[in-house]
């Protein structure tokens, strides 16, 4: 899909902020949280170049502060003025961000920007005509032009004229993936207007090929569920389940599918989808922003997702969207204070309360994390997510014991032979072995490759545990080679193979293996840790030295333990037996070292990406 054209004029600065940026404040709210005031810039260079290095920094909510000084010291610069919109605009501040594209309404480089902001306060207010007339842009490209068509057609509908907003989607051609979003939104906006048979035909359309699931699957799992919505309404409980099954045969592990699915059982009474053109307009903003909402396509995104907001300020899909690119920012805190918007009685809510505890984890605060997910373990006691999200904290913090036994949970609740579950057996294999209890790391281990053969963790885990333990050597090395293969430009893997080699007292080998893993993650304290090794003992002293040096100032930096050992290494270097011997009376004991925990760490996330639909 063809990024839009519509943003294409933010100013490099501008571009870089959003970049990096999570989201901070809702949407169309006026008042700022409490937080502490950003110091007076004083002039207007001083509060230009502070809101730009904190826009450097990730900072958007200290970086929209002091562009509101430089503009309160010059009001009428217009590149001020550009640069402040996108900020306020992807910050959240809406109001400000509509103050400014009032202003900026006929600036040839931001003309489309603001009026489409414009457009959506001017929708937000009931104010459907004076929306219609700010989405009447021209020229626009193919994404540019479905947004446009959409939101128009849901102003049509506000302003009364079903069958001009009905009119505007049929007209609406482009390219091929047009029709899931057209057929989508027709589904909704006749649903709205009261026009069961004509929502009923256009959402079974989206059904009938899943095909389309992969141009969007958000729009796909949204007629999904806005079918079985109004069938559940019509008294066809038949009907609304098979629209439900339909996005679970495509995203078996969506919550609020399964929730929805679960409340249609009961008999309980079913809200539509969507109950206004400004709900509407908000989805149609959601989902063309899930559509492009990644690499740089983020940006664009970012501010779909704020505009949105500013429609449906409490919309549960929408937060976790916000929520997503805070974390992906390294926004903790943001995404945090997102999920914690998300209303209790949301089919989002129980994800959100696992996300919370791993971001407060993530966000060095600890004892908070570990309580509020133990909470949430009591809380959801048959969700295996809230018993591995427990897990994954308790082998953080080291206490494999502990993390073993939610696991033990885990499993109990999911079906045995159920090749999802791979995972959770990996996990309590490692905590397992943590434990120096191989005896039953190794079932794990070999459990998990059953129900998934070809995952490079698994296999970069188990084989190395061998060759270190002096065990099936052929078949352990076999392994780590099929996980390279699986994963050629995995340096910690590549590590893995390079260290096995050393072990086996193949150091040619392993220096050949682990030069290329060093080229791959070159600050890895551990890889270049092994790689000195290696050098060593090939003779190749002053480059082993240097390696060292490396791994000291390597990221993440080094543990105590590592630290003193590597200190040790360049003041006294290797003996020529000693660490062998050290090796193999560690393989004699029975305890495997571990393989590079940074690769053990790859692809082992416990909570998948959440979905994002409206839910109740």
């Amino acid at each position: 899909m063809t990024l839009s054209r519509l943003f294409r004029t933010l100013s490099a600065s501008a571009l870089a902020a959003l970049v990096s940026v999570g989201a901070a404040r809702a949407a169309g709210d006026t008042t700022p949280p409490q937080k502490p005031a950003v110091p007076a810039a004083g002039t207007l260079s001083g509060a230009y170049l502070a809101a730009k290095t904190a826009q450097a920094g990730g900072d958007l909510a200290t970086a929209t502060d002091f562009y509101t000084q430089a503009l309160s010291i010059d009001p009428t610069s217009e590149p001020l003025q550009q640069d402040a919109m996108f900020a306020y605009l992807a910050d959240g501040r809406f109001k400000d961000g509509v103050d400014l594209a009032a202003k900026l309404r006929d600036d040839s480089n931001v003309s489309k920007v603001a009026r489409i902001t414009l457009g959506v306060d001017a929708l937000r207010k009931g104010d459907f005509n004076a929306a219609i007339a700010e989405f009447d842009i021209v020229n626009p490209s193919d994404l540019d032009a479905l947004l446009l068509a959409h939101l128009t057609a849901w102003a049509e509908l506000g302003a009364g004229r079903v069958d001009d907003a009905l009119s505007r989607i049929d007209q609406t051609k482009g390219a091929p993936w047009y029709a899931i979003f057209n057929d989508y939104q027709k589904g909704l906006i006749a649903d709205v207007a009261g026009r069961p048979t004509a929502a009923r035909a256009a959402l079974q359309k989206v059904l009938d090929d899943q095909a389309l699931a992969r141009t969007s699957p958000d729009a796909y799992l949204g007629a999904a569920e806005a079918l079985a919505r109004l069938e559940a309404r019509a008294g066809d409980k038949q009907a609304a389940l098979k629209a439900a099954g339909a996005g679970l045969a495509v995203a078996p592990n969506y919550t609020p599918m399964q929730a929805l699915r679960d409340r249609i059982n009961r008999g309980e009474t079913i809200e539509p989808a969507v109950a206004s053109a400004q709900e509407g307009a908000a989805e149609t903003l959601y989902v063309l922003g899930q559509a492009i909402n990644r690499g740089d396509g983020q940006q664009v995104a970012l501010l779909y997702f704020q505009l949105a907001k500013a429609l449906a300020p409490r919309n549960p899909a929408l937060l976790t969207a916000l929520a997503g690119i805070a974390e992906q920012a390294q926004q903790l805190e943001d995404a945090i204070a997102y999920y914690r918007e998300i209303p209790e009685n949301s089919a989002f809510r129980r994800t959100a309360d696992l996300q919370i505890g791993l971001d407060l984890w993530y966000a060095d605060k600890k004892d908070e994390a570990k309580t509020h997910l133990e909470r949430a373990a009591k809380d959801y006691p048959d969700d295996v997510r809230a018993h591995t999200a427990l897990a994954d904290i308790y082998s953080a913090d080291k206490q494999f014991d502990q993390a073993a036994e939610q696991l033990d949970t885990a499993i109990k609740l999911s079906k045995a032979d159920d090749a999802d579950t791979w995972n959770l057996y990996y996990q309590r294999g490692i905590a397992y072995e943590r434990q120096k209890m191989w005896d039953k790391a190794e079932p794990d281990f070999k459990k998990a490759l059953k129900l998934s053969p070809d995952q490079p963790q698994v296999l970069n885990y188990l084989g190395y545990s061998w060759v270190d333990m002096n065990r099936n050597l052929k078949e352990g090395l076999d392994m780590i080679k099929r996980a390279v293969d699986l994963r050629p430009n995995d340096g910690y893997i590549i590590d893995s193979l390079g260290w096995a080699y050393y072990r086996l007292g193949r150091y040619d080998d392993a220096v050949k293996q682990l030069e290329r893993a060093v080229l791959i993650t070159p600050m890895d304290p551990t890889i270049n840790d092994h790689l000195g090794d290696a050098y060593w003992h090939v003779g190749r002293k002053r480059e082993a030295k240097f390696q060292w040096e490396r791994a000291l100032v390597g990221q993440p930096a080094p543990d105590a333990d590592a630290r003193k050992e590597i200190e040790a290494k360049l003041q006294n270097g290797l003996h020529d037996h000693g660490d062998d011997e050290t090796n193999q009376a560690k393989a004699e004991e029975g305890a495997a070292a571990t393989p590079n925990k940074d690769a053990e760490a790859k692809g082992t996330s416990i909570l998948p990406a959440s979905k994002g639909k409206t839910s109740d």
